[in-house]
């Protein structure tokens, strides 16, 4: 079937346009949180000039868009796209309207009126005390997948696609400069903006030029050094690195985003080449076959939805909110805008050049082997790994675009490869400082019967080095799957995606259990906006990862199936026991909205 790429576009946008103004901004910010300018936010009320620092909304929306858009959006559509482009993309869309950006606002807006606190510590106030422990130990074993999976990933990019590597390597020093030229001189945001964006374009059109190529076994290379520098990254104060950091990796990413929707509308009427539909249950994990229900959250990860959202926005952007009428452009808007990334940019130009009769001598172009080219004419974009689908797949769309140019194409398959890698670094170090959030939450109870232990135990220090050990850890060893060495990510990554859906799922329910039990809102419409799809998505989850367990994890090689195993059972396990402590919250705040009518009676 004959399907205009400008349409499968133009309707995409539309929908996200229509839910920001009429879901986020009529139905979740006026009439369910009623957000107000008034009402003084954690950042000005508990300034400390480290976590607690107000930031201008454009520069948080920057920082929170960079944090929470990592490899998901990316890699696990790049794989979905082996049950063809239309249900891939009609789970983003549904995922992102209705589950992923509800979730994200919500649990910033939670976290704000709260203090800054975590998510986690959200369910306390709602759900008790042993609510709040379960789900910091659940959310701590979804993080330490989170950096196993993404410092893999990244090692793999680097080690394929050096001019990543170079940018990566400059632009730490840019964001630094960024950082003491918008907080410790005189100079406006606006000329701090354009002083470090001119020095961005000028490091990219170098990393472009000059990679860092690095001999022998690059992979575990970058592996060490990704896990030193998220250390490190994760200690420093957040104005220092991580905001201005994230700030300018926006730019990257708007630019991205951007020249996709551009490249879409130059194509708009040239037809997807790929299939909308190939299979219900194709061959994904381990030659397993994969059906798309459950399967689908273990597969595409941020793209449509993702619990580790709900920890950035609880974790760190809550505490750099200036006013409450930011969250709706932060929270919400930020979610849709990883949803476009992952429609625009991915499902968008690999249907595109699937079976594009150009394809195959931009291949050529690119340096690719015959025998890969051959392959690829017989069988199609699948044959390519992850990564280079998606590189090569949206360079070749804005090629096609700006008059079928094979050195714009070129050009722009290496500049997806740096945006990768912008997304996935920023959400390295911002998964470390997290794990230390959950880690020192965790310990809390310590620091009144033994203030020494406490001090020892949650030092930034100590909390972050362990977590980076651990996750690093796990990605290291080498896997091999039929025969060949593989990336680690090839592993972990159906673990983490459920995990971290899993754990959307749940902080969905803490957040709609929060909405009608302290801010009473109690109106069957509204709490059945919110709860639905929380449910919806707990039982699919839940399902996928049995089914996962069952049939994919006996497949494994040792380590993984033990470090990986071992961390989605610890979460299938929290799961149901914050379950059952939700169904206990939900009954003790209905029993207290009785009892307030009775009185009022």
């Amino acid at each position: 079937m004959y399907t205009p790429a400008g349409l499968v576009a133009g309707i995409v946008l539309a929908l996200y346009a229509i839910a920001y103004i009429y879901y986020g901004r009529h139905i979740l910010e006026r009439r369910v949180v009623e957000a107000s300018a008034e009402r003084r936010t954690p950042a000005h009320t508990m300034f400390d000039g480290v976590d607690y620092v107000p930031a201008n909304k454009y520069v948080l929306y920057g920082h929170h868009f960079a944090s929470i858009a990592g490899a998901g959006p990316i890699v696990g559509p790049a794989i979905a796209m082996a049950y063809g482009w239309g249900l891939p993309l009609l789970w983003i869309i549904f995922g992102n309207i209705f589950i992923g950006a509800v979730h994200d606002y919500l649990s910033l807006m939670a976290s704000v009126r709260h203090g800054g606190v975590s998510i986690m510590s959200v369910s306390e106030n709602v759900m008790g005390r042993r609510a709040k422990y379960i789900f910091l130990l659940y959310v701590y074993s979804a993080l330490i997948l989170v950096l196993a999976a993404f410092i893999s990933v990244n090692a793999k990019l680097f080690a394929v696609q050096p001019s990543s590597a170079s940018k990566a390597m400059i632009y730490m020093p840019l964001a630094v400069m960024l950082g003491f030229l918008m907080y410790r001189t005189r100079l406006s945001p606006r000329a701090s903006t354009v002083i470090g964006l001119a020095a961005l374009a000028l490091g990219i059109a170098f990393a472009v030029k000059y990679p860092f190529l690095i001999p022998g076994d690059a992979y575990h290379t970058w592996l060490i050094l990704l896990a030193l520098y998220s250390f490190i990254a994760s200690v420093l104060p957040v104005w220092y690195l991580l905001q201005p950091r994230d700030y300018l990796n926006a730019y990257v990413l708007w630019s991205f985003v951007g020249l996709a929707i551009l490249g879409a509308l130059g194509i708009a009427w040239k037809g997807l080449t790929g299939p909308a539909y190939t299979s219900f249950a194709p061959k994904i994990f381990v030659g397993q076959a994969t059906p798309f229900w459950p399967a689908i959250p273990l597969i595409i990860a941020c793209g449509a939805l993702s619990g580790f959202h709900s920890v950035v926005a609880s974790g760190t952007t809550s505490k750099q909110l200036a006013s409450e009428l930011d969250a709706l452009m932060i929270g919400y808007g930020g979610m849709l805008t990883e949803g476009a990334v992952s429609s625009m940019a991915v499902v968008i130009p690999i249907a595109f050049a699937w079976q594009h009769p150009g394809f195959s001598e931009f291949l050529k172009a690119m340096g690719m082997k015959e025998q890969v080219i051959e392959t690829y004419r017989q069988n199609g974009i699948l044959v390519l790994n992850k990564i280079q689908r998606f590189t090569l797949g949206y360079g070749f769309m804005l090629g096609q675009a700006f008059g079928g140019s094979t050195a714009v194409a070129s050009f722009m398959a290496k500049f997806a490869g740096i945006a990768l890698a912008t997304f996935i670094l920023t959400t390295l170090d911002s998964a470390t400082r997290l794990a230390r959030f959950a880690w020192q939450e965790m310990f809390d109870w310590l620091a009144d019967r033994s203030p020494i232990a406490y001090n020892i135990v949650a030092n930034r220090f100590v909390a972050s080095g362990i977590a980076v050990l651990l996750g690093a850890g796990l990605a290291y060893p080498s896997v091999v799957i039929n025969g060949k060495p593989a990336p680690a990510y090839n592993i972990i990554w159906p673990a983490f995606s459920g995990t971290n859906q899993l754990l959307a799922a749940l902080a969905l329910l803490t957040s709609a259990l929060w909405v009608y039990a302290v801010l009473r809102k109690r109106d069957v419409r509204t709490n059945l906006l919110i709860q639905a799809p929380a449910w919806f998505l707990w039982i699919t989850v839940t399902a996928a990862l049995i089914w996962w367990t069952a049939a994919v994890l006996p497949h494994y090689p040792w380590i993984q199936k033990v470090g990986a195993g071992s961390m989605v059972l610890v979460s299938l396990a929290a799961d149901f026991l914050l379950i059952y402590l939700y169904v206990v919250g939900l009954q003790r705040a209905r029993k207290a909205a009785v009892e307030a009518a009775a009185r009022r009676a």
